[in-house]
């Protein structure tokens, strides 16, 4: 063989039986069998060193391989069309914990918006087949996966069109005009208020359903004052606060409220919490009765002058007074000038400052002037002469009294009225 000759680059791999010589001769060579304790000690530090380091490594590699199966899962719950589930398997509840998870993973915000498109689908098609329930359930997913409000608020028209028109609104309606000339305003589901309220639900511009709730409430308000004229208060707190609950700004309320905060001898804020449930009506004491009693003499025209040395009198009047300058300023208000003057009599009758009630007469002999002269000039002669007789007990040294005497008496006397 030539000494010189360049060795295979590529020599061939050893056989089995040269492995086999080196693994029996690798013990000796790492000199296992004179350091076996050595060999043995580094076995057990091994073996605690990877039962210690086993939670961080797990914790390094498992939430993003945990999160990728979690995305995965959601992607077939979202191809199955399940989008959402009580066990937390649909799509929406996968994707989020997958999102928990990585916050960085921005593949799971997208899937959730595809969900929510999902589900402004799936809505479209429950509509499409009057599922009603259906549509309700999925466009409420979709809202709260924050789908483009214009398309929610369309799809959400639609639904509320197509509702009304499978109720039947005109029948409904035909219903509760029914039970409303029955009387049965607000006694049970299928009384006249609660059928109303649900063809407004359902067509918010009836015209006959909002006639029709306008009259039972105003029904309801005249049955609160009959019961308040009655003595049964409790009765007519529960209707006015059912009157509140469908109209808290119906015409008539301010009227019966204010009637009830003289009755119950309670300011604006502790009737409104009575009426919202949050408060009792006081107990009727001796002295409460007594209020009642006075309060009536004085809207009667009859009140006894109070002696200001009374304690009585005097708790008496604070506790009613306010009442009585509400109930004066909204009559005013509303043009109720009879109710008006009732309050500002019994005002005076109760100590209430003399220079403000003297004032307020003045304006309200005013306000009789001006009806009696528009009466006067639409040819009501009897209207006028009323005004000018409730001008003449509100205020007997108002400016213009005299003058419009003489022009009542003239029309009258042209008419042959005396």
């Amino acid at each position: 063989m030539n000494p010189h000759r360049q060795a295979d680059p590529f020599p061939e791999p050893p056989d089995a039986g040269t492995i086999a010589r080196w693994l029996a001769a690798l013990p000796e060579r790492l000199g296992m069998w004179r350091h076996w304790r050595w060999w043995l000690i580094g076995s057990m530090l091994a073996v605690v060193a990877l039962a210690v380091l086993q939670a961080p490594i797990g914790a390094l590699l498992w939430p993003q391989t945990r999160a990728q199966a979690l995305h995965d899962e959601a992607e077939r719950a979202l191809a199955r069309g399940l989008l959402t589930a009580d066990d937390g398997r649909g799509a929406r509840e996968l994707f989020e914990a997958a999102l928990a998870m990585d916050p960085d993973r921005g593949a799971a915000r997208q899937g959730l918006a595809r969900v929510a498109m999902a589900a402004l689908a799936q809505a479209r098609a429950a509509l499409a087949e009057d599922r009603f329930g259906d549509a309700h359930r999925e466009l409420a997913l979709a809202r709260a996966l924050s789908v483009p409000r214009a398309e929610a608020d369309a799809l959400a028209e639609a639904l509320r069109l197509r509702e009304a028109e499978h109720a039947g609104v005109d029948g409904l309606f035909a219903h509760a005009a029914q039970v409303h000339a029955q009387g049965r305003l607000d006694d049970a589901a299928g009384s006249a208020l609660p059928l109303y309220a649900r063809v407004l639900a359902l067509q918010p511009g009836h015209a006959g359903a909002l006639r029709g709730r306008e009259d039972a409430l105003a029904e309801l308000l005249a049955q609160a004052r009959e019961s308040l004229r009655a003595g049964d208060v409790d009765e007519a707190v529960r209707l006015v606060a059912t009157v509140r609950e469908y109209d808290p700004v119906h015409v008539d309320l301010a009227d019966t409220h204010a009637r009830l905060m003289e009755e119950t001898g309670l300011d604006g804020e502790g009737i409104a919490r009575v009426l919202a449930g949050e408060a009792r009506l006081p107990r009727r004491t001796d002295l409460a009765a007594a209020d009642g009693a006075l309060q009536a003499a004085a809207m009667d025209g009859h009140a006894p002058t109070l002696d200001p040395t009374a304690p009585e009198a005097a708790a008496a009047a604070a506790q009613m007074l306010p009442g009585l300058r509400e109930c004066h300023a909204r009559a005013l208000r509303a043009n109720a000038l009879r109710r008006a003057g009732e309050c500002l009599d019994a005002r005076a009758a109760l100590g209430d400052d003399p220079g403000d009630v003297a004032q307020a007469q003045r304006q309200l002999a005013e306000r009789w002037l001006a009806v009696g002269d528009e009466r006067l000039g639409a040819g009501e002669i009897a209207l006028a002469r009323s005004a000018l007789a409730a001008a003449r007990k509100a205020d007997p040294a108002v400016p213009g009294l005299a003058d419009f005497e003489l022009r009542v008496r003239a029309a009258a006397a042209a008419l042959r009225f005396d």
